[in-house]
Order: structure tokens, then sequence, then C-alpha cells
């Protein structure tokens, strides 16, 4: 369907902030990082954990890849521990989209780095790995003084020499990047920077074999596993003031540190260089008491509003911070399955945890300054919404979900989140207030549902109407012909997208579009689906994919924390509907807001968002 809008509305935007993309009919633009331009190429990471197995025949390699793949599991174990039960519920350390994506990049160099250095010693020195088992305990007690005496004094100098400007600012600086630090990234260092750390642990393995005469390659990988824990201890963001680490006379004081010491390092810069052993900061004069500040938090068991959504598939289950804290900003990634397969799998998957559990808790955040909310998401998949025989149960775990949430924590607001409001599914929360009211328990606790669709048709709408009146509109629907469709949208310079169409369908209208030599005049793709799922442009670089009916936050004021996770888009963005629930569950709102959606509502709501610090994207047409 061609569109050319003759009402054109311009709406005023503040200056864009820092981190926010403008697209341009050229090229995406982003105003320049303060960070690090260090940027390392990672397609290849595969092959470069496979290059120990090239010397199969010269030595053993199955000890490197043993310590290498039990160091890399028992990392994104305590990642994951980590998560749930320190970054989950504190809304006030949220960690930045450019340091997850700089540490994914990088936390796992060390790890290759040893097997390397361990395929090499083990050619040059068999011994050094393979002496009798018999031997493992004198083998440990060694490599333990040798850490103690030759490691902790190493590293402290080590550390102090990278403190130097000059090796700040080449190397070690990388590191100091990230201020509010995860457990790997003690990990997280510059390429150089890694063979200096070789350098200094090497020490504790080498000691034992050419002054004891002896050394096992279990020993070295149980002292690596052991040395990886000690160190993400050291970079979690907890406070722990127990008097066994803090007390003068404790010994613990001065041989064990704590995280809140190794916090000090990267706040003070100038202080608490040592690595396991504060001892050495204290004889040198560098030590720095630091008090990690946990004051400010609402009551955990405070939960004012509950937006409750569902899974989108492998793409979204990839995206949680369960399985990688690091993934949980990435777009929605597509596996060489097909999407209906994918689905079928994921499905699989869901039935085996609704055995144990009917829903999944989100990360907490906060609605200004006085109200928590929450994501929760029921364990159903898209397969849940495609079958009307699954309808009754998905409305059944929506209600069972608010009772469980009344009874411990008295929330009284919740948001549906994509196709939990679905017409076929409750008529658009229609039918969940029903049965709320149908409900012996619920039915007199003054539940309040919405949808938030009130929001999303004025984000979009104002979207729509800010494109230029003279620009040519193709819109994609509900009906939509992928062959005729597909094919058509590239007479138009806009394409706007209201269907989740697979990827494959693009690719093969593109392709026959060339077929038939016709030429491409789309440069912008504007699309409002859930999720967003962007489509390979190779053949037509000149296409932008945009996703529109998404707000940024620009107030960090009105909403602060991890609202903004496992959606598959950018860092302080949020869907609309999800921002118009907050809205009304800031403002107290005592009415639910179900079915059609109300055309007088939409600009009232809408000047809210600005008000609050929402805004759409910004699109240069020019």
């Amino acid at each position: 369907m061609c569109l050319n809008p003759e009402a054109n509305k311009t709406l005023k935007h503040s200056a864009p902030p820092a981190e926010e993309k403008i697209y341009t009919a050229g090229k995406t633009k982003m105003i320049a990082s303060t960070h690090s331009k260090h940027k390392r190429e990672t397609k290849y990471d595969l092959l470069l954990f496979l290059i120990p197995a090239l010397f199969w025949k010269l030595t053993p390699i199955m000890p490197s890849y043993i310590i290498g793949i039990t160091r890399i599991l028992s990392t994104r174990i305590i990642l994951t521990l980590h998560y749930l039960f320190v970054d989950k519920d504190n809304y006030n350390n949220k960690l930045t989209q450019k340091q997850l994506t700089r540490e994914k990049e990088d936390y796992l160099v060390g790890i290759v780095l040893h097997m390397w250095a361990q395929i090499a010693l083990q050619i040059i020195f068999p011994g050094m790995f393979f002496t009798d088992s018999s031997l493992i305990k004198t083998c440990a007690i060694n490599t333990l003084w040798s850490h103690v005496l030759a490691v902790e004094p190493l590293y402290y100098f080590a550390h102090r020499w990278l403190h130097i400007p000059e090796h700040m600012k080449s190397m070690h600086g990388f590191h100091h990047l990230s201020i509010n630090t995860l457990p790997s990234t003690s990990l997280v260092q510059n390429f150089q920077e890694h063979f200096i750390y070789i350098a200094t642990f090497g020490p504790a393995f080498l000691l034992p074999f050419f002054v004891g005469g002896h050394q096992h390659w279990i020993v070295i990988g149980a002292y690596l596993v052991l040395f990886d824990i000690i160190n993400s201890f050291g970079h979690m963001n907890i406070r722990l003031r127990h008097p066994i680490f803090t007390h003068k006379f404790s010994p613990f004081r001065y041989l064990f540190y704590t995280p809140e010491f190794h916090l000090g390092h990267h706040a003070y810069f100038r202080a608490n260089y040592a690595l396991f052993m504060p001892f050495w900061d204290i004889m040198m004069g560098t030590h720095r008491e630091y008090i990690k500040n946990d004051s400010g938090l609402l009551p955990a068991n405070k939960q004012d509003f509950v937006f409750i959504g569902h899974n989108g598939g492998l793409g979204h289950l990839l995206t949680c911070p369960e399985f990688s804290v690091y993934n949980v900003y990435d777009k929605y990634c597509r596996s060489f399955l097909p999407l209906q397969v994918e689905f079928l799998l994921v499905h699989i998957f869901a039935r085996i945890c609704r055995l144990f559990t009917k829903c999944y808790t989100v990360s907490r955040y906060v609605i200004n300054g006085n109200k928590i909310g929450r994501v929760i998401c029921i364990v159903r998949t898209p397969i849940d919404y495609i079958y009307s025989s699954n309808y009754k149960g998905v409305n059944e775990d929506i209600i069972q979900l608010i009772k469980d949430q009344y009874k411990t924590c008295g929330t009284r607001q919740y948001g549906l989140g994509n196709l939990n409001k679905m017409k076929q599914l409750n008529d658009g929360g229609r039918l969940i207030t029903k049965m709320i009211e149908q409900d012996s328990f619920l039915k007199d606790k003054n539940i309040r549902v919405w949808t938030g669709d009130t929001m999303t048709a004025a984000s979009v709408y104002n979207q729509i109407v800010e494109i230029p009146a003279n620009q040519d509109i193709f819109y994609i629907g509900a009906n939509v012909s992928y062959t005729t469709d597909l094919t058509e949208m590239l007479k138009h310079k806009v394409v706007i997208v209201g269907k989740i169409i697979p990827g494959h369908k693009y690719d093969k209208a593109f392709k026959q579009a060339r077929k038939m030599n016709v030429s491409n005049k789309t440069r912008f793709i504007l699309d409002y689906t859930v999720p967003f799922i962007p489509i390979d442009t190779k053949l037509y670089p000149e296409m932008q994919h945009i996703p529109i009916g998404l707000l940024q936050v620009t107030s960090k004021a009105f909403l602060r924390g991890h609202y903004d996770i496992c959606m598959s888009h950018d860092q302080n963005h949020i869907y609309p509907c999800h921002a118009g629930c907050i809205i009304n569950a800031s403002e107290g709102r005592e009415t639910n807001e179900t079915g059609d959606i109300s055309l007088d509502e939409m600009e009232i709501m809408w000047k809210k968002a600005l008000n609050y610090g929402f805004q759409n994207t910004i699109i240069d047409y020019q």
C-alpha cells in the first residue's frame, strides 16, 4: 500500500544524548566516544581456540583443552551467580552497553593465550606437565608457596609499573575503563598486557619444576581455575565488612583481600595494587581504605508494578543474563535453522522448565525515585500464541502470576507485554480484567491492568507524521505478499513494516528484484514489529533497517535500572507499551487500559512521554 501523508507535524526534540544514533540517508553518525578506540576482530575466535589442536602429534593437547574449557565454564558460572545474587536487583549498578560490548570481546583472550603458552611449554619441557601423579600433592604445596613468595611481590611491582602514565595509556588503561566491575572484568586486559601477566604468574608453576624438579598439569590447571575464581571475587561489586577481614589484628586483613580492596583500586587508581594479599600495599604505604556505598536502595520486597512478558524465541533466550550478561543488549540473533524450528526447540525447552516454574523474574528498576517496577515473564513461547488451543492456559498463567505477585509483594499494577494482550488471546486484555473480576481472591484487590497500546500508537503515529510530505511511503502490513510486496517496496524511498517477516523472504525478494532489473530506491525500512529482527541488506548497502515504535529514555531521574535488558534493542531504550504502563504506574492510574485504543488519549499520553524524557528515534530523511 502506497502512502503520501499530507499532514506533517514536526515535534521538537532536545539534542540527542552522547550515545544516540542519528539515522541519515548516507550513513550512521555517532558522537565521538571518550573511551579507548581499541577494537578486536572476534570472528576468528573459534579458530584461535582450536590452534593448539594443530600440535596433537607433538604433545598431548587434552590437558590444555581441559584447563581452558574448565576456566571458561567457571567464569560463566560465576557471572551467572553474580547477576542472580548481586546485580539483578541493584538498579544503582547499571553497566553500560559500551562496557559490556568491550568486555565481551576480550574477557576470554587471556585464557586462549594461556592455552598457547601451555602447548609451547609442553613441547619444550614435557616433564613439567606429566610428572608422576603420586607427586601431585607435593607439586600443589610447592605451587602455593611459589605464588605467595614470588607471584605476589612480582605482581605488586609489575602493577605499579603498569600505572606509570605511558604504560597506563598504552596498556593498563584499557582494564580501568571498567569502573563498575563484573567478575570477568578481571580477565579483560589490553592484548600486550596479557604477556606481562603470563610472565608474572608463570613462576607459580615454573619454580616447582625448576627448583623442586616436579610439576603436573592437574596442579597447573587447578591453580589457574582457583586463580580466576579469587580474581573474580575481587572484581565483584559487593560489600564485605566482616571483622575477620577488617580488624587490624586479624591475619586475613593482611593475607587475603576483599572486593572492596580492589574496588578501591579502580576508584583511586594509585592505591591497592596488590594481587590477593593487601600486605604488600600496607608495607609499601599504598594501602587506602575503601567502603562501598550500598545505601539508597528501596526495600528488596518492594514491587509496585509488574510488566508481564513472555519468551520471544531462541534469539530472545540468548539475551537472558543468566545465559550471558554480555548478551543483554544484543540484537535478536537468528541461527541457521528456520524460524519455525527455533520456535519448536525453545518450546520444548520451555515445557521442561514449566515442570519447575511458571514464570521468570527479570531485574527490577526504580520509577521516579519512589516506585519499583519489574519485568516478569510467563514461561510461554511464540508457539503458545500461534495455536488457539493454548490460549486458555496462557491467560490462566497471567492470572496466576498476578495472584502470586500480590500475595508476595502486594503488587496491584500490571502491564501486558507484546503477545500477552493479543486480540485473539484475550481481546486486548479485556478477558484478563474479566477473569480478575470473577476470581474469588483478586476481585476485591483493586488490580489494575494496562496494555500500553495507547503509547505505542502515539509513538508510531508521531514517527510516521515526521516523515516529510514529499517522501514516497510504502506500507507492509498483515496481508503482505512475500513476493509482490517485498519487490514492490524497492520502488519507494521509505517503507513502513508492521509485520514480522522472515529474513529469507526478504532475501528471496531482493534476489528476484535483481533478476528483474528493479532499481532500488529504498533508503529507510521503518519497522515497528516486536521483537525487531534485523534483515540482511548486503545486496543493498544503502538501505537502513530501523526500529521504530521504540523510545529513547533521556531522563535518569524518572527511570533508572535494568528496564531495558533482554529486549533486543540498545541500552536506555524501551518499547512504548512498557513506557506507557510505567507512566500509568508513576501517576497512580486507577482505571484499566484494555481493549481498543482511545484516539483522544493518544495525544495526552504522548505529551506525558515527552515530559518524562521519552523520545522517538531521530531520523534525517535528507
